[in-house]
């Protein structure tokens, strides 16, 4: 097999291109954000006192967690009076739902009158709603309190969802720590990019921070918040071609940004300033929302989306990529960067004390 190898690339430029490559072929590239083990997205959470977040409370404070959610109880329908029992249905009535069930029409029973001997079943007879107001009105009376236990019902449902949700995460992340990550996305990018005649949509966020989930078994609260080492905010570009990324200025200003948030990542007027500044250096067509929900593209450009998201998802090995990218950078501004080491791998003549 033969290789189109430029001649005036250097030795150590030429193995920093390709043990580049090498590590490429070992990392899988996520585009889309669905791809990931798990996504929830904040803008679906139910917004109560029992599960709040900084992500919709302007008035939080440095103090407060990211996301905290209480275990929820349920207590049981109301009774079902006697006199509508046989009228209606009542598993459907300990089901919450959005409407109650309706009454039966009509319904069979013994005729209790009819003439029957000792061992003998008395026949069933057709009763109609109709000739029975008293039936209608025990169960007027009786759904108001169904529709707000039902209510009740629904709203702790939503809630519980979410606790579940978190949990699954704090139990994988247990066992598999060394594999996967919960991490926060900020900033969805939603872009049907072209590179060349090639398309490649991108739905990643640009910006991520490290969590840590904590669990209190006895109150049955859960926990998101920053990791005692900082939330460690970060853009993540390796889902964008080369040609896509912004010049590296936009990163360092970016980063700045960032770096002067720290862990207040609810610091609306501050996140959305960088976000802002990272959508404007992605395209000059690009579209910016600050809603928890993800904006539709409404062009060519890309769309950035605050939409905040909680992102189980294996580890990264991207890491390896970048220190080539930037080694490659160097070699290619002037051979006399290249780390003193890695020159003495690919040059036989290089003498370490000269």
């Amino acid at each position: 097999m033969t290789t189109d190898v430029d001649t005036a690339e250097s030795p150590s430029l030429q193995l920093a291109q390709y043990l580049q490559e090498f590590v490429k072929l070992r990392v899988t590239t996520i585009r889309d954000v669905d791809k990931y083990e798990s996504v929830i997205w904040f803008g679906e959470m139910p917004q109560e006192a029992d599960c709040r977040s900084g992500a919709w409370d302007d008035s939080s404070n440095l103090e407060d967690p990211w996301i905290e959610v209480r275990r929820q109880r349920f207590p049981d329908a109301p009774q079902v009076p006697l006199l509508i029992v046989e009228w209606v249905d009542e598993n459907a009535l300990r089901r919450a739902a959005l409407d109650p069930p309706p009454l039966r029409e009509s319904v069979y029973v013994e005729d209790v009158e009819a003439d029957v001997g000792e061992d003998e079943t008395p026949p069933l007879v057709e009763r109609f709603l109709t000739t029975h107001p008293e039936v209608v009105d025990a169960y007027d009376a009786y759904r108001p309190k169904w529709q707000a236990w039902s209510a009740d019902h629904l709203r702790r449902e939503r809630i519980q969802k979410v606790y579940a949700e978190l949990f699954k995460l704090h139990t994988q992340v247990q066992k598999q720590g060394e594999v996967i990550e919960v991490v926060l996305g900020l900033g969805l990018i939603d872009w049907k990019s072209k590179v060349g005649d090639r398309s490649i949509p991108v739905r990643r966020h640009a910006v991520v921070a490290d969590v840590e989930l904590t669990f209190d078994p006895a109150s049955g609260v859960m926990h998101v918040d920053a990791p005692g080492d900082g939330a460690g905010l970060r853009i993540e570009d390796d889902m964008l071609e080369a040609d896509l990324r912004p010049g590296r200025s936009y990163y360092e200003a970016v980063e700045e940004q960032l770096n002067e948030l720290g862990d207040a990542i609810w610091d609306k007027q501050s996140i959305y300033a960088a976000l802002r500044t990272w959508s404007g250096a992605l395209s000059a067509d690009s579209t910016w929302s600050e809603g928890l929900i993800p904006a539709p593209p409404t062009g060519t450009g890309p769309s950035l989306s605050f939409a905040p998201a909680l992102l189980l998802r294996k580890r990264p090995q991207t890491g390896m990529i970048r220190i080539y990218e930037r080694l490659i950078q160097d070699l290619q501004l002037a051979e006399g960067l290249a780390p003193a080491l890695w020159r003495q791998l690919t040059d036989d003549d290089w003498d370490a004390t000269s």
